[in-house]
């Protein structure tokens, strides 16, 4: 054994581990690299591209009954699916961050219905958003009304901010106050809002809140108003007249 030792330049013990690893794993285990700990492998391009391309599928399309992926969820059926042996969630949520993918997130959006009016009143608001600066100048604002109505009111206790080893708390209970209706206008050409409270939200109350601005910007020459089709700003009081 020392002789051995000798030759290699090294440790009898050394020797003796040796020997014995081969009598357990043969040439074979002997010769291969050992497994270290540290860095995980990479992920390849390819298995970055498999991972995005899951993401953008519905949950339902691989039997999982969920509305929506998390990082999580996303790593096991990435394993399921063989795409890799093993993989962290937060390298999930670092592949979906580099190409800006947020399956958790909703945003609602509302298909166009096009009408034979469509064109010219899309030219007629697009030229006030345009002109709102230069009107501006000439005591003519540029005004965007729309409402949020039916906004509960709820009262809870204060918050407990976040402090180092705990997150915020906000109180479960809460005390209802009714709703509230809000009517906003939207000055274009600087950015500022105006709030209006409104018991209920109808053509009658609407036209309240119009006479209300317009006494308190009586030194303006004119107002472009810009609203939605909503029945308060369609109904006969509020119709735009020819």
């Amino acid at each position: 054994m020392q002789e051995i030792a000798d030759a290699n330049q090294c440790d009898p013990a050394t020797v003796r581990r040796t020997c014995r690893l081969y009598r357990r794993v043969g040439l074979a285990g002997l010769l291969a690299p050992p497994e270290r700990p540290g860095r995980p492998p990479r992920i390849s391009p390819l298995q970055r591209a498999q991972i995005v391309e899951l993401t953008c599928l519905e949950p339902i399309a691989r039997g999982l009954h969920l509305t929506h992926w998390s990082s999580t969820e996303l790593a096991r059926q990435a394993v399921r699916a063989g795409i890799v042996a093993a993989i962290d969630p937060a390298t999930v949520r670092r592949i979906l961050d580099a190409v800006d993918l947020q399956p958790h997130r909703t945003r609602y959006w509302r298909t166009a219905r096009l009408d034979d009016q469509f064109k010219d009143r899309a030219e007629k608001v697009l030229w006030c958003y345009a002109n709102a600066d230069r009107l501006a100048r000439r005591g003519v604002y540029v005004v965007c009304a729309d409402e949020m109505p039916n906004l509960q009111v709820l009262e809870r206790t204060p918050l407990r901010r976040a402090v180092p080893g705990s997150v915020e708390q906000r109180e479960f209970e809460y005390v209802r106050h009714g709703t509230v209706n809000l009517l906003t206008f939207l000055a274009v050409h600087t950015g500022k809002m105006r709030v209006s409270v409104l018991p209920h939200n109808d053509a009658d109350r609407y036209v309240w809140a119009l006479r209300q601005f317009r006494a308190d910007y009586g030194h303006l020459r004119g107002v472009y108003l810009i609203h939605d089709g909503g029945p308060s700003n369609i109904a006969a009081a509020t119709a735009p007249r020819s």
